[in-house]
């Protein structure tokens, strides 16, 4: 059996990426066809990426993913650092765990990725769909002539089936550090070369290390750098330790799975180690890279590692792929629908690529103090590279853990006129009711405010606002939320909510947007939950000139 010839996204590379993103454009009304070079049995493999931070869990979550993995992964709450065998809790990866309190996903999860593409897979299989397994991209070409919107012809080839031809509207490349599609685009990565060298091993690993079983611990060594201890899903742990000067001396020609072992058990003393199945292990040189651009000629992008590629220090890997596909799916499946204008996947490629160098800039610094190393910025700071790696991993908290990701200011992200929140921020979650049960949920929105001091403006929105949002059917989602609650919102607003209604009982939401009660608001929210523009509630003009910058 061959692909079809056509389809809307061609996807190659059905890694994280690809799998997301095919999922995310499936369930848009959107048709793909994904691509994995390799047959299935050869692309499933342990080890490679593991943890999820909250933010990762949040966009996971609109894709209707969030449940399917925590019930297969391990919920890390907790993390525990040891130098010469004693803790030392002012270090380590602990502090993480403070700044998830702003997320309802307030853990990490550890989940390899065999088995988070396990569950992107199903989810995926389950809409009906399937990827096609030893198919490659071996060529492409451009031509806008036919306007028929199917811009690109691809030629795929299969080592029995042949070769067909497919006709598509974009081309995505997922298919890692390696990509095909960036390599017949033309776009160049800038790579950085380093003489770091790690090594992982994942299997069933046994210690008596205490805490070995609450998420994550950290070992301070000398000859090992700052070893790495993540409880995995199942009966599984990873350990991780850098090849550090003496340890290339004492292999200078690399080192094999046994020595790597050996070395794993020499680094955890006074600790015992026992692997008593080893499932996986890697021994991998340090690289750093990201691609000139994300997009190129229109209708050809790039996602995941063929975008960009680093250590897994902070564990990024995985989480900035995830940000990668649910910025890209919703710009992509809007302008295939005819909604947004061309600039709306452009600002893909700019939020991304500098998200990915700012990412870059973070590897450099924190692969060398792993690896013992102290960069030359952070000379001043001591001499102990596990002090300098704790600043290091403070001072970028936010944007490690993905809760405090942003975006500059676009045709998206324009200056709010209402509440305290920066544009291109992400949302804050709070807790709201529906009418009716006792149960809360989250707010995922005009902000009504008190209805006994903003119930006068809402004849004037409930006329305007459904005509911004009834462009496009399905592209605006309203919302009311009113601080309070009242029987119905007809009987608190004088007349029928704009959207669904929700109560917001003491106010919280109102606080997290800084949206006074007195006067309400109406907020912009993206689809990836990023905050795109707030004004008035008797503003309605400011957010129907928010969307005709980017909306046909």
């Amino acid at each position: 059996m061959t692909p079809p010839t056509t389809t809307d996204v061609l996807i190659v590379g059905a890694g994280p990426v690809g799998l997301l993103t095919a999922v995310g454009l499936t369930q848009q009304g959107i048709d793909c066809l994904l691509l994995e070079k390799r047959e299935r049995d050869i692309q499933a493999s342990f080890g490679r990426a593991t943890t999820l931070y909250p933010r990762s869990l949040e966009l996971l979550e609109q894709l209707h993913l969030t449940n399917d993995l925590v019930q297969e992964g391990f919920v890390a709450r907790s993390s525990i650092n040891y130098k010469d065998g004693k803790r030392v809790n002012e270090r380590g990866w602990n502090i993480m765990f403070d700044h998830f309190k702003t997320s309802y996903h307030d853990y990490a999860l550890n989940i390899r990725q065999r088995y988070s593409e396990d569950v992107f897979r199903n989810r995926y299989e389950r809409y009906g769909k399937s990827v096609w397994f030893g198919w490659k991209l071996a060529t492409y070409k451009i031509d806008t002539s036919l306007g028929d919107d199917y811009n690109i012809t691809a030629t795929l080839q299969h080592e029995s089936m042949g070769e067909v031809q497919v006709r598509t509207k974009y081309l995505l490349g997922s298919d890692g550090g390696s990509s095909t599609v960036r390599q017949l685009a033309g776009i160049s990565l800038g790579m950085d070369s380093t003489t770091y060298e790690w090594v992982r091993i994942d299997g069933k690993l046994s210690t008596d290390m205490p805490g070995a079983d609450i998420g994550f611990a950290s070992v301070e060594t000398l000859n090992h750098g700052n070893i790495l201890w993540v409880k995995l899903e199942r009966d599984a742990h990873r350990i991780g330790f850098a090849l550090t000067p003496s340890l290339l001396a004492k292999y200078p020609k690399g080192i094999t799975k046994e020595e790597a072992v050996k070395e794993a058990i020499e680094g955890m003393k006074p600790f015992k180690l026992e692997i008593e199945r080893l499932d996986w292990w890697t021994h991998y040189k340090i690289k750093q890279s990201v691609a000139q651009s994300l997009l190129k000629d229109d209708f050809v992008l790039l996602g995941g590692d063929a975008a960009h590629t680093h250590s897994s220090g902070f564990a990024q890997g995985m989480n900035t792929g995830i940000h990668d596909a649910t910025n890209l799916v919703w710009k992509l499946a809007g302008t295939i629908k005819g909604w947004y204008k061309t600039c709306v996947p452009e600002t893909y490629a700019s939020e991304r690529h500098a998200a990915a160098k700012r990412l870059i800039q973070i590897d450099r610094e924190c692969s060398a103090v792993i690896s013992g190393v102290i960069p030359a910025k952070y000379q001043g700071f001591g001499s102990n590279p596990d002090e300098i790696l704790l600043k290091i991993w403070g001072d970028n908290m936010g944007f490690n853990i993905g809760l405090g990701i942003s975006y500059a200011k676009s045709v998206l992200n324009q200056d709010p006129l209402n509440g305290t929140l920066a544009c291109g921020v992400r949302s804050p979650d709070a807790l709201i009711c529906a009418p009716g049960p006792k149960v809360q949920s989250r707010l995922i929105v005009v902000f009504a405010g008190n209805p006994a001091l903003t119930s006068i403006k809402f004849p004037a929105l409930r006329e305007k606002l459904p005509k911004v949002a009834g462009r496009h059917y399905g592209m605006i989602r309203l919302v009311t939320l009113m601080i309070g609650a009242a029987g119905s919102g007809w009987v608190a607003l004088d007349g029928p909510a704009l959207g669904k209604l929700y109560f917001d009982p003491n106010g919280a939401a109102h606080s997290e947007y800084g949206v006074d009660g007195t006067s309400g608001a109406i907020v912009v929210i993206r689809p990836d939950g990023i905050l795109g523009f707030a004004t008035g509630l008797d503003e309605v003009d400011e957010v129907e000139e928010y969307f005709l910058q980017f909306v046909n």
